[in-house]
């Protein structure tokens, strides 16, 4: 299991093309306002795989492989197919389940279905059930399937 923020995908390939371009790492900090560190270390990561981000499903311990993945995700996520076998589950696992699948981070989702990035977080750990007017940005990016399992809108 890998912890930590993910890597600034953009930027790095930003970086890439500048320096394909031939500019010197001084010369592509400046155009992005970063040290010349930061960009030799983003090219010395960009010639290396990512590593694989995964948590445990609660239910059969297989591992859930996500690029939205973190480590405050374990043991509280369910695979799509234990997940499938609990109508019961509570809509914050569901929720966590479906967006674990979709490979997002909280921010993400949040940013793509205009909630806050809070808001998916209290939806998440049970502290509020999605309002209605939050459940369809939500369906739009997760997919339909989050609501015919069963999950239950708040007022």
């Amino acid at each position: 299991m890998v912890s930590g923020r993910k890597p600034n995908v953009q930027r790095r390939s930003r970086i890439a093309r500048l320096h394909a371009r031939g500019l010197t790492l001084s010369e592509i900090g400046r155009r992005l306002g970063v040290t010349r560190q930061a960009v030799h270390d983003a090219l010395v990561q960009l010639s290396r795989p990512l590593p694989e981000r995964s948590v445990p499903c609660a239910g059969c311990a297989a591992p859930i492989v996500s690029a939205g993945a973190l480590a405050s995700d374990a043991g509280q996520a369910l695979c799509l197919r234990c997940l499938a076998c609990r109508p019961q589950a509570e809509p914050g696992v569901r929720l966590k389940s479906f967006r674990l699948a979709a490979g997002l981070t909280k921010a993400e989702l949040a940013q793509r279905a205009g909630v806050a990035a809070m808001t998916i977080h209290q939806y998440e750990a049970g502290l509020r059930e999605p309002r209605w007017r939050h459940l369809t940005p939500l369906v739009a990016v997760l997919g339909p399937g989050l609501v015919t399992l069963g999950l239950r809108p708040g007022a």
